[in-house]
Formats: structure tokens, sequence, C-alpha cells
């Protein structure tokens, strides 16, 4: 289960915990993941987003690819704080074999592993649910014939400055006047054309089902609040931090262990605009 809606169920853990570690107290109106979805009246489903949406729409993406041969090409790389033996473990057992390499730069403390190789859907369905919570995954999906379905990110993680939060841009009045969110871009903090494009997929024509599946997965919060069927939306997340609180075994624990363990309290701010209509959903948590 992706993370966000681990945190919307209450069933915080520990691969939740990990995701939040990074961040102090205080606004990130950039922390989280943004989402475009565009529903064509074919039923055809485009979907556009930034980092840490990667994993819930290669879910939402296996779960539905027709049977058939698919390319699957991209890294593999290990969460932070996660054993590279787990990883390692998860992905062998699932036919993704090779030699992990130690990242570079900022990312010199995780490992990596490259993938290039031809599956069946029914395999390629099972990667996300098992490695999703351990792993980041970077892969790109390519049908070996036709064209729908191809699902695509880019092959490097964020680097943490830019993870925590970006500043919001400042447009050139030509660019802006054509921007069709700007002013839901300028009441939230939030540049949706400059946070999406690190994940993308166009599938074939939807049946109802598969658009319900979509909204399971992306807005479970929001039933009920929103049609099923929409042309348009765009799914901000920002997160606020306002508390810490001490872990149970505070005085056992090393300043390090303390600072990884700390308990964070506060909400996320879920922004949702279908159809020109904007929606806000306020989730607290405690992770």
């Amino acid at each position: 289960m992706h993370f966000l809606n681990k945190i919307i169920k209450g069933q915080i853990d520990d691969a939740v915990h990990r995701k939040f570690i990074k961040f102090s107290k205080g606004l990130f109106m950039n922390g989280g993941p943004v989402l475009l979805a565009k529903l064509a009246k074919n039923k055809i489903l485009s979907l556009n987003a930034s980092f840490d949406y990667e994993d819930l729409i290669g879910e939402f993406t296996t779960n539905h690819l027709p049977d058939g041969n698919y390319k699957l090409n991209g890294v593999i790389y290990t969460q932070p704080r996660v054993p590279l033996t787990d990883c390692e473990a998860l992905a062998n057992s699932l036919g993704l074999n090779g030699n992990w390499e130690r990242g570079k730069r900022d990312l010199r403390n995780l490992h990596l592993l490259n993938i290039n190789e031809e599956k069946l859907n029914s395999e390629i369905k099972e990667i996300y649910p098992k490695l999703s919570e351990f792993c980041t995954l970077l892969l790109n999906i390519t049908p070996i014939s036709g064209k729908a379905w191809k699902f695509t990110t880019k092959d490097k993680i964020p680097s943490l400055k830019k993870l925590q939060d970006t500043p919001m841009p400042n447009c050139k009045p030509d660019k802006a006047e054509k921007c069709k969110y700007l002013k839901f871009c300028e009441k939230n903090g939030i540049c949706v054309n400059s946070r999406i494009g690190f994940v993308k997929v166009k599938t074939d024509k939807l049946d109802e089902k598969s658009i319900k599946d979509f909204n399971d997965l992306f807005i479970p919060d929001f039933n009920g609040k929103v049609q099923s069927n929409f042309t348009e939306l765009v799914l901000a997340n920002q997160y606020m931090i306002e508390n810490f609180e001490d872990p149970p075994n505070k005085d056992k624990l090393t300043s390090k262990e303390l600072r990884e363990k700390i308990i964070k309290k506060g909400y996320i701010n879920r922004i949702l605009l279908i159809d020109k209509k904007e929606i806000v959903n306020k989730v607290e948590f405690k992770i």
C-alpha cells in the first residue's frame, strides 16, 4: 500500500516513518507528491506526476496491463535505512537478479540494481506490491507491440533538498498567461508544471471498474465528495509537521537513533482540483 494511503487509513508502519525522517518542523508546501490526471472522452487516462508517486502509478499500471510481453528496464534503489540484503533477497525472489552497485555523489549511501529484460505482464504485476516499501523503483515498462500503457520514470532520485521543499518559481509573464493552473499554484504555493514530469503513463481505453480503481488508489479520502468520472484533476500533498514526541525508549537511544525514531505529529493537506473545483482534505498523522 502506498505510504499516503497508509496515513489516510491510519495504518502507520516503519515504511511510512522512514519517509518522514528527513522532515523537520514546519510547513512543506512542496514536500509531498503532485499528480496531474486527464481522462479523455474515449476513456484513455494520462497520468503525469512527481517523485513519490512513481510506485502508486506503477501499481495502477501493472494491475491493468493487457496480457503480453513487456520490456522492463530502469533502476532499483535501496531506500535509506533499508539493508541491501533485504532488497537483494526480494528482488531475487522476483527474478530480478544482478550485481548491486553503490550509488554515486548524494546517493552514495544507497545501492542500485540496473534492470533490462523482457517479462510477462503477470510477472511485472508482482514487483510493486513486494518491493515498493523497501526499494525505490525507477522503472520503464514498454509493450513489445502497441503504444498504450507505456510507463516511464526518470532514472535518478531527486536530491534531499528538492524532496523537502522547492520554492515556487516566478513564471515569466508570457508563460503565466498560458498557465491554466496559475490561480491554483499561486494560492497553494505549488507550481504544478514544474513539479510533474518525473513519472508518466498513458493507458488504453478504460472500463468503469478501472476508473474506480484509479479513484480508490489515488483519492480514497475524497470518495463521495467527487464524481467518479472526471476530465482533469490535480492532486497536491503538503506536509505540516507541528510537534515532536519522544519515542518510549528515549533514554536507551543514541542521539542519531533518537533523531531517526522521534515521532512527528502534524497533518497532510490534500488539495484536489477536479474539473476546476477545489476541495481540501486535512489528514492528521502521528508518525
